[in-house]
């Protein structure tokens, strides 16, 4: 059985992803569906906001499917750097392998990596392929969102 994984946007929008079932990616109904999906979320996501500020929103709304999707491990990157420690002196000693110096570095490290990782959503290429383009889609509609205008009520001073 082909596994299946979960691309996740906020307000509840996901798309399950096959890695080598692409027919989809083809189907003009499907992309629209999503396209409205994410153009509805996104409106609930502003709801309240007001217009001079849509940008913020905008930017927030794209940081989060990052934050919902490309995680980084803490773990992961304590396992690759005592991993490089015991592959350079042949052992790792607890005491004396981490002063304030190196957890600084693996901080950075760490950052550094949230911070860049859009690309390594899976060990599979193939399913990264299909993540970016869903994100790149996603990131594309919010950004050519344009809010309706209400009309603002006057205050009572103002009639």
């Amino acid at each position: 059985m082909t596994k299946r994984y979960i691309l996740q946007f906020p307000r509840g929008v996901a798309v399950s992803i096959f890695p080598y079932d692409t027919a989809y990616l083809n189907d003009e109904k499907f992309l629209e569906e999503f396209k409205r999906q994410i153009r509805e979320a996104f409106q609930e996501y502003t709801v309240g906001t007001n217009p001079d500020y849509i940008l913020q929103d905008k930017i927030m709304f794209i940081d989060l499917i990052r934050e919902l999707n490309f995680k980084i491990s803490s773990r992961q990157i304590l396992n690759e750097c005592i991993r490089n420690l015991v592959d350079d002196t042949g052992s790792f000693d607890i005491e004396n392998s981490f002063d304030t110096d190196d957890l600084e570095l693996l901080i950075d490290e760490g950052v550094s990596q949230y911070s860049r990782s859009w690309t390594n959503w899976s060990p599979d290429k193939h399913v990264n392929e299909i993540a970016i383009l869903f994100v790149g889609i996603a990131i594309k509609v919010v950004m050519n969102y344009i809010p309706t205008l209400e009309p603002k009520k006057p205050n009572r001073g103002d009639e």
